[in-house]
């Protein structure tokens, strides 16, 4: 009967510690970077009619977006279920997510401390990385790229703590997984478990265990599998991912920088963990500590931790969730490091204190404070979120007008006066809200049509295109939400016109 008992209460500590991971997920419109393209190619691939190899965009293949298609598999199937919606298109990254805080609390108990694995995930779901852009809410491939880069650590850890040859497979099966889901960032943290193993003089025997090669050969099988696969489908296929994650990402700068050397670290200091880092010379009560299996875990936990942070650092392409992966292992740490200091200070103190009736209310404050008040303020945040979303600018503010814009007459053929000639998220809401009546076109900054029939609707968010619509056009306002206005063009512009606010 206890048993049951504390089996419920760990699954509902689950639940609460990963509610805010699901709250509101459904309520921002699809990003336009890079949650739309992933968005785009689940969406064709369900309607394609059984082309399940290779991704397309705008129904061409795709050889910008290059990863293989876990991701979109899942994105695909989740569709095919609920829809073409913001929540199936970011239900698979949820899953993976709570998957992680799942991971976490076997972690804990692997090491006898299932508390410090529900205080992992609790810490993981409260930083703000965590729940920012590309990762745990969003439909990108890093959620899903963290589970399984978390598993090949802690089977790992497994296998080193027992010898049994299915750590092996699971730990295989999880690098397999992380290469379908995000190429060669799926193998950026095998350097620190090989090393891990060299240290507990486990690797010269795991590398003559037949046991090994087997599992190798099982990871590796479908990752060859769909490259050679797709190669054959799209000859030249190959290149494009030498091009875009290979040498070519690493070498030369792909993102929005020039960055400084230092910042992933920077990121991680300011933004990413910036209230639970306080915590991290708490580790150190883990050097000091005897011989035990959360020692050994917390030591292959700091070289994975250092080793990723240095190719990462050191690659020429800089991103804020290129740290994701090391989000949930460095929770895990930070657990294990409360954990000590914990254990080393209760040894510290006389008996009576041990044993002084204020205690259990020093451990619900503790409690308060690492766990309940963070995790009020990420569902604040969260809310903030969708009311502010402007912060993300014009990408945000297009979809959102035309997800929530109901035409007053169907059908309604709107074009989208925008500020780019890519346009990932109105591409998604091209495709899925022509049901409802509304058919959008999309035209860029310099491209805005010489000759507009009268009748035609135009929407536009941007001051600056605003004022060149109304320089070219005589316009009627039909609607305005916020940053975006819906002009009908009555005719040219006059120039005696007043211009239209």
């Amino acid at each position: 009967m206890l048993k049951k008992y504390e089996a419920a209460l760990t699954v509902l500590a689950l639940l609460l510690i990963g509610s805010p991971l699901a709250f509101d997920l459904g309520a921002l419109p699809i990003q336009s970077w890079d949650e739309a393209r992933q968005a785009v190619n689940s969406l064709e691939m369900l309607r394609s009619g059984g082309q399940w190899l290779v991704t397309t965009f705008d129904h061409q293949p795709d050889l910008w977006n290059t990863k293989p298609p876990l991701l979109i598999w899942l994105q695909a199937l989740s569709m095919s279920v609920l829809g073409p919606t913001e929540v199936a298109v970011r239900l698979p990254s949820l899953l993976a997510s709570l998957g992680v805080v799942g991971l976490l609390y076997l972690a804990g108990r692997r090491v006898g401390r299932p508390g410090l694995g529900l205080l992992a995930g609790a810490l993981l779901v409260t930083m703000p990385g965590y729940r920012g852009p590309h990762l745990a809410r969003s439909g990108d491939y890093d959620a899903l790229l963290c589970l399984w880069v978390l598993g090949q650590l802690l089977a790992t850890f497994a296998y080193a703590e027992t010898g049994r040859r299915r750590y092996l497979f699971l730990a295989a099966g999880a690098v397999g997984g992380a290469v379908l889901t995000k190429s060669v960032a799926g193998l950026l943290g095998l350097p620190s478990l090989v090393l891990y193993l060299l240290l507990q003089k486990k690797l010269g025997p795991t590398l003559r265990r037949p046991a090994f090669w087997g599992a190798a050969a099982v990871g590796l099988a479908g990752p060859v599998a769909y490259y050679l696969l797709r190669e054959r489908a799209l000859p030249g296929y190959l290149a494009a991912v030498w091009e875009n994650e290979l040498g070519g990402r690493y070498a030369h700068d792909l993102s929005y920088g020039p960055h400084p050397l230092l910042f992933h670290v920077a990121n991680l200091v300011k933004y990413q963990c910036k209230a639970w880092l306080p915590l991290l010379p708490l580790a150190g009560f883990l050097v000091a500590a005897p011989p035990s299996a959360g020692r050994r875990l917390g030591a292959l936990l700091g070289l994975f931790l250092v080793q990723w942070l240095a190719v990462i650092t050191f690659s020429e392409t800089k991103f804020e969730w290129y740290t994701g992966p090391m989000l949930p292992a460095l929770a895990l740490l930070l657990a294990l490091g409360v954990g000590a200091a914990y254990t080393r200070v209760q040894s510290w103190l006389p008996a009576r204190v041990q044993r002084a009736w204020w205690r259990p209310l020093l451990g619900a404050a503790l409690a308060v404070g690492l766990v309940a008040i963070p995790l009020g303020r990420a569902f604040y945040w969260i809310k903030q979120e969708r009311v502010g979303y402007q912060v993300w600018g014009s990408y945000r503010a297009y979809s959102a007008y035309v997800r929530a814009y109901q035409p007053a007459q169907k059908p309604a053929h709107v074009l989208a006066y925008y500020d780019d000639d890519y346009f990932g998220s109105l591409h998604f809401y091209q495709q899925t809200l022509g049901a409802r009546g509304l058919h959008l076109r999309c035209c860029g900054p310099d491209s805005l049509p010489r000759q507009l029939a009268p009748g035609a609707q135009v929407l536009v968010c941007l001051p600056d295109l605003r004022q060149r619509l109304l320089q070219r056009y005589a316009v009627r306002l039909v609607n305005q939400r916020e940053t975006c206005t819906l002009y009908e063009v009555t005719g040219p512009a006059v120039a005696s016109q007043p211009a239209v606010k």
